[in-house]
């Protein structure tokens, strides 16, 4: 090409851009190819000079011809009006290409995608020397190693060099509202581990530009795992309120932990306009205390990343022009906060969740992939915690357990937004992956010696996956329980009830916490008489619970404990029907006339039949229930275990409808100002009362699995908790969810087909008591199972001490995960507050694991505070030995225990 003519192209563009931007600003139209002309006598001086110089410049040209000349005159107004000034704004730039993983195309496609792009980024690093890119995402470039390794090798030279920075914290850019909180950290403890291994260090930046919404407990996790900073943008598509800043500290709801954050005002694909820029810094809220805004450019999802002409309009932006533009630098996203954080201490502070008015959909769209992604999450969960019950404190091999669960976890995989191919895709890989985990589990618990295996040949082992002690209603092997038999726990002499349903055994078992107890037949009868649960056509009873229903087959009372709840006087709960047209974005958005146009309840006389009634369940169920105009229909079913609080709902749903949404809602007199929901880790309270524009945007709220709607001193309420249902509304009083919808983009056939959806119904609780459980546990706690290891052949081994660590006292802090731990031969459990309340733990461990350590780490495993037995004492009735040890957490605080044992066990 011709270098001169190129630079002389790319010199007048930017000169006509500025030349634009001033006649908008000034009102000029500038479409005048036909009519009036505007005078430009008014327009400022600078914007008449420039006018005239390069008229000059393009008459000079048209009679001499010359190229050089018409350079040479540019260059003479460059230098008229080019400034370097400290007290200019300042863009830094980063050049970027935005992934998408998956979206509406395939993974396979995004890695075709990525060679395009980051050879053309190689290209322009090797001609333009102070240009830089940023990225993400290490699937990227891990399959650019595999594929393309001389590729790969050409991208770590520019990346030791400095220029090419490989930033963003996360394994991938993931939602941050639908995944449990150990997905998030296992998010951010892979993607760090993978990062280091390229670039030679963690990332100091989590990177997470195009996402729906962002959860509160975020910053004490950046905090927790040592970040101290967060880029992202999305928040200003906002649409109802408009977001106050675009740099602040952003705190957790603890009131310490922070996160510096940054909120792009050019988006993540900036195209380095003139006007673009100008409009950045412009917009920029922190500008009196802040010179500088980050706008990473370029064209994302295989458009290449930066162009020439971008690249070409950012050095001609190096200087001020007139002192009215900013100056242009390229740069890292690293060494932007390093200035950032220099005036930290004159930044707002925001503490709360970054809500998005916009998306509502994506917590509820593509169904089963979110259930698939749960069932993925229990099942990690399980696998982690046998290891750890079972004395086995290696950790899981990450590409067989982790990486394809954090790769589903993308912005455009979770919430439902990518085509059909993707989640058939995802979903068969989840199911596999989840089935897979079990599989281990088994394969890998302790198997007594051949010898000792004849003394229990007919028992199995049922373990607890779980840290606290509870309840189980497990499904019997077929093969070890003949029907109307009874089981015995051989440990504890436990006699257990057992009652056929439709086929299947089922029997109720209490647990300890990570406990795994050996049971067997017998068939002497129960020494102790044991209470049925009882049902009528209209009533569901147990010792704890009453639930009635009308004549439509909905709930209209129901009383825990002695205890009613406060159920509207003149509304049952009702499943609705809505019509579901957004404006725009089809699989994202629920558009407000979900809301305010009148719903369709399901409201057709049912009979509920009684399907079971005995020791262990009593259950009624509908006739298949006629909903919509295409056909669908819904069968009800009501389940009441035995010693359970809470009122267990299954609806199977043959859904056919399009551009239709199915909600649940009850109406109850609990109309405090707030309603409570739960996050990743904690929860979040927002308005119930509609008094302002931001309350009344919050139509659909994300919560993880469960809502409630509480009273005016916050003691009572009505919990609902989902099996993997995420999409709620509360508001004056009435609690409801999004059970299903049906978009036509980008997945035609969207959630179409059958569908079993469980929830449960109860009195919301704070903390732990007597048999009682905090809500945010029950999220848990009703959709987990025990883990039943039944293979014959080979009989398992039943840990002889207690369980690994025991907690006596619980208060509102939930020990959400258990595993092995990273860094010493021990493990660590995961514990979020959930009340807002400071409050107390105690636990204890058997000394014969040999403790050498007791103390609570980040999520990183940095030792922060040692803790001491208050005392030690044997178990009653064994020579076993254990120590008691108390842990203070505050409010809203997410806790990292962390138990080392010598590598030996002690005798």
């Amino acid at each position: 090409k011709n270098t001169l003519a190129s630079n002389i192209y790319h010199d007048l563009s930017m000169l006509i851009e500025w030349i634009e931007y001033n006649y908008e600003k000034e009102g000029i139209p500038t479409n005048t190819e036909n009519g009036y002309y505007h005078p430009l006598t008014t327009v400022p001086p600078s914007l008449r000079r420039i006018l005239h110089l390069l008229n000059q410049s393009c008459d000079s040209f048209d009679r001499s011809n010359s190229l050089e000349g018409l350079a040479e005159a540019i260059t003479s107004i460059y230098a008229r009006m080019t400034t370097a000034s400290e007290e200019d704004m300042k863009i830094c730039r980063v050049g970027h290409a935005h992934m998408d993983l998956v979206w509406l195309w395939p993974e396979r496609v995004t890695y075709q995608k990525i060679i395009h792009t980051y050879s053309n980024v190689l290209q322009l690093m090797d001609r333009y020397p102070d240009f830089t890119f940023t990225m993400s995402q290490p699937p990227l470039y891990y399959h650019i190693q595999e594929k393309q390794p001389k590729l790969a090798e050409k991208i770590q030279e520019k990346i030791l060099n400095g220029r090419w920075e490989f930033t963003g914290a996360l394994e991938v850019e993931s939602d941050t509202q639908i995944p449990v909180g150990e997905g998030l950290v296992r998010c951010i403890l892979y993607g760090q581990e993978r990062i280091k291994a390229i670039r030679g260090s963690v990332s100091d930046t989590v990177w997470i530009p195009d996402c729906f919404g962002y959860s509160q407990c975020l910053p004490q996790i950046f905090h927790l795992a040592d970040i101290p900073n967060f880029f992202t943008t999305k928040i200003l598509w906002s649409t109802i309120t408009k977001f106050p800043h675009n740099s602040f500290v952003w705190v957790g709801p603890d009131g310490e932990s922070s996160v510096l954050t940054h909120l792009s005002v050019s988006g993540y694909n900036s195209k380095a306009t003139l006007k673009e820029s100008m409009n950045a810094v412009r917009s920029y809220h922190q500008a009196d205390v802040h010179d500088e805004v980050l706008c990473p450019s370029g064209y994302g999802d295989g458009g290449g990343g930066p162009s020439e002409e971008q690249v070409e309009r950012s050095l001609r932006m190096e200087k001020s022009f007139l002192g009215e533009t900013p100056v242009s630098k390229w740069g890292t996203a690293d060494a932007f906060f390093g200035r950032l954080s220099k005036v930290k201490d004159d930044l707002p502070v925001y503490r709360g969740e970054l809500f998005l008015e916009y998306h509502r959909a994506v917590h509820t769209t593509q169904s089963d992939f979110k259930y698939n992604l749960r069932a993925c999450e229990r099942a990690l969960q399980t696998r982690e915690a046998l290891r750890v019950i079972g004395g086995n404190y290696v950790p899981l091999e990450m590409s067989t357990s982790w990486e394809r669960y954090l790769f589903a976890l993308f912005h455009d995989a979770t919430p439902g937004s990518s085509i059909n191919s993707v989640y058939q895709e995802l979903n068969a890989e989840l199911i596999l992956l989840a089935d897979r985990q079990y599989e281990f589990a088994m394969e890998e618990w302790p198997q007594q010696p051949a010898a000792k295996r004849s003394a229990y040949k007919d028992a199995f082992t049922i373990i607890n996956p779980l840290a606290w002690c509870r309840r189980c209603i497990i499904e019997l092997p077929s093969a070890y329980v003949p029907h109307d038999d009874y089981i015995l726990s051989i440990e504890g002499n436990e006699w257990v009830p057992t009652q056929e349903i439709e086929g299947k055994e089922y029997a109720s078992v209490r647990l300890k916490g990570l406990s795994a107890v050996r049971f067997k037949l017998t068939k002497e009868p129960p020494k102790d008489g044991f209470a049925y649960a009882t049902a009528t056509p209209t009533s569901l009873s147990n010792e704890i619970l009453q639930a009635e229903f009308d004549e439509y087959g909905q709930l209209c009372s129901l009383t825990v404990r002695g205890q009613p709840l406060l159920l509207a006087q003149d509304e049952a709960a009702s499943f609705t029907l809505h019509d579901d047209n957004p404006e725009a974005y089809d699989a994202w958005d629920m558009d407000h006339h979900i809301v305010w146009m009148k719903e369709k309840v399901v409201k057709e006389p049912v009979t509920l039949r009684v399907v079971a009634c005995g020791h262990i369940a009593s259950i009624l169920r509908s006739e298949p229930i006629p909903i919509g105009s295409n056909g669908s229909s819904m069968v009800i079913e009501y389940r009441l275990y035995s010693k359970e609080d809470s009122l267990r709902v299954s609806c199977s749903v043959d859904w056919k409808e399009s551009h239709k949404t199915l909600r649940y809602q009850v109406p109850t007199e609990y109309r405090g100002d707030v309603a409570r929901f739960g996050a990743p880790f904690n929860f979040v309270d927002r308005s119930q009362i509609p008094q302002t524009h931001k309350e009344e945007g919050q139509w659909e709220v994300p919560a993880s699995r469960w809502a409630s709607v509480l009273n005016g001193s916050m003691s009572d309420g009505l919990s609902i908790v989902t099996q993997a249902k995420y999409g709620f509304r509360a508001k004056m009083g009435t609690l409801s969810f999004t059970l299903l919808r049906s978009s036509t983009f980008p997945d035609a056939k969207a959630d179409r087909g059958m569908h079993t959806i469980q929830f449960a119904i109860s009195r919301h609780e704070h903390k732990y008591g007597d048999n009682l459980i905090p809500t945010a546990a029950k999220a848990d706690e009703l959709f987990t199972q025990p883990f039943v290891l039944t293979r014959k052949e080979a009989e398992f081994v039943t840990p002889a001490t207690e369980p690994p660590i025991s907690f006596l006292v619980l208060g509102s802090a939930v020990p959400s995960w258990v595993m092995p731990s990273k860094t010493t031969n021990g493990f660590c459990i995961r514990l979020h507050e959930v009340a807002g309340a400071n409050t107390h733990v105690s636990f204890s461990i058997p000394m014969s694991e040999c403790v050498i350590l007791v103390e609570t780490v980040n999520l990183n495993e940095t030792p922060m505070v040692k803790l001491d037995a208050t005392y030690s004492s044997n178990v009653p009735g064994t020579n076993d030995k254990f120590s008691t040890f108390d842990l203070p957490i505050a409010a809203y605080k997410i806790v990292t225990l962390r138990v080392s044992l010598q590598s030996q066990p002690c005798n």
